[in-house]
């Protein structure tokens, strides 16, 4: 990252100050502590565009009453291995919290479960809530579906969501085999630097929506929406490079929106701009569905084989031979690290910062001087 564009900061000052601004704008001191912990995990990570900056995606919501932020996600059917959540309108922080405690409990017992979620808002980043499995010694994968934000292979048009993927795994004294991904080449933050630093995306993804011409200028196409620095509006389509996102896009849909008994597929979800101007009975949540499934290998066999196993495939990635000028990485293995170091200072984009501390912090009265004065009350 371009110096200049990052600031460091305490994390225990970030989680105060998330927590205490959707505290203010409503919310529950618990549902407060799901959306500052889920995006303080993110910056410890060092995964900065699912830090601070997803917050907008939540107040966009609730500004346009599409968030019920008192609500409160209920279990509405269930089974021995399998649940299904309904989040009333809430954010999936929320929600995806409640799904993983619940498929974890389920799969301690019975070795596997499964839990739906749907009518939720944003859950920010996935890995927060496949990481609860981990520190249980079981395996979880997770994602929901979004808003349309990519075309189907060869078309022009979205139609598509650009779905969080992770998945992780048990592990010993190594990194995990940890995957976390979007199902699709770029997503709105993406956008949003390209437009806000002048430069282009890291690929042709953007699809003309009159010629169908592939470009990496957003500068025709990104849209900002007043007062925010990470979620942006885009006029031109989203382009699957290969066919092998295509395949797990839709696959993940089907996860997330068609087995789903209240999953809504993407291509009956709206756009940014539509939710933007939704009024009346058409305002939807911003998510259409979700899943979290759950697998405890300590029902199947020794976990402590499993973990050996794992360090030892992680071992043989890591020590194989790179190509000329190339390094071996195993996905994940940097943010775990991070997360292992514990450092109580992380990395925050200033875009994302200022949009939160000036726009939404100062609609509750609030600014980051009285945050500082408030936390520095609490020694």
């Amino acid at each position: 990252m371009a110096e200049g564009l990052t600031r460091s900061e305490d994390i225990a000052f970030l989680y105060f100050a998330i927590k205490r601004v959707w505290e203010a704008a409503g919310a529950s001191g618990e549902h407060a502590h799901y959306v500052a912990d889920a995006i303080c995990f993110a910056h410890k990570q060092g995964k900065l565009n699912q830090g601070l900056g997803v917050y907008e995606a939540i107040d966009i919501a609730l500004q346009m009453d599409v968030l019920d932020i008192k609500a409160t996600p209920k279990v509405i059917d269930d089974g021995p291995t399998w649940a299904t959540v309904n989040g009333n309108r809430s954010t999936g922080y929320w929600c995806l919290n409640i799904m993983a405690d619940l498929a974890i409990e389920k799969a301690r017992e019975y070795g596997i479960a499964i839990v739906f979620g749907g009518n939720h808002n944003d859950a920010g980043s996935f890995a927060r809530y496949v990481y609860k499995a981990f520190e249980e010694d079981m395996m979880a994968f997770s994602s929901n579906n979004t808003v349309p934000l990519a075309a189907p292979f060869g078309g022009m048009f979205n139609k598509l969501s650009c779905p969080p993927f992770d998945a992780i795994a048990p592990a010993g004294d190594k990194a995990p085999v940890w995957t976390s991904v979007a199902l699709a080449e770029f997503y709105d933050a993406d956008v949003a630097e390209a437009a806000i630093h002048n430069k282009p995306l890291n690929g042709k993804w953007l699809i003309d929506p009159e010629t169908g011409e592939l470009t990496d200028d957003v500068t025709n196409y990104a849209r900002p929406l007043e007062g925010y620095g990470r979620v942006y509006d885009c006029t031109a389509a989203g382009q699957l490079e290969e066919p092998r996102t295509y395949a797990l896009n839709m696959w993940n849909e089907a996860m997330t929106a068609i087995i789903n008994p209240i999953g809504i597929p993407s291509t009956s979800m709206p756009s940014i701009e539509e939710v933007v101007n939704a009024d009346g009975d058409d305002k939807i949540p911003t998510v259409g569905g979700s899943y979290y499934l759950c697998i405890n290998p300590a029902k199947f066999g020794s976990i402590d084989k499993v973990k050996e196993r794992s360090d030892s495939y992680v071992s043989e990635i890591e020590n194989c031979p790179p190509r000329p000028g190339h390094d071996v990485r195993v996905p994940g293995s940097a943010g775990y690290e991070f997360l292992q170091k514990g450092s109580q200072t992380v990395q925050v984009l200033t875009n994302h910062w200022d949009s939160f501390f000036v726009n939404i912090a100062g609609r509750y009265g609030l600014n980051e001087s009285r945050l500082r004065d408030e936390f520095g009350a609490l020694d």
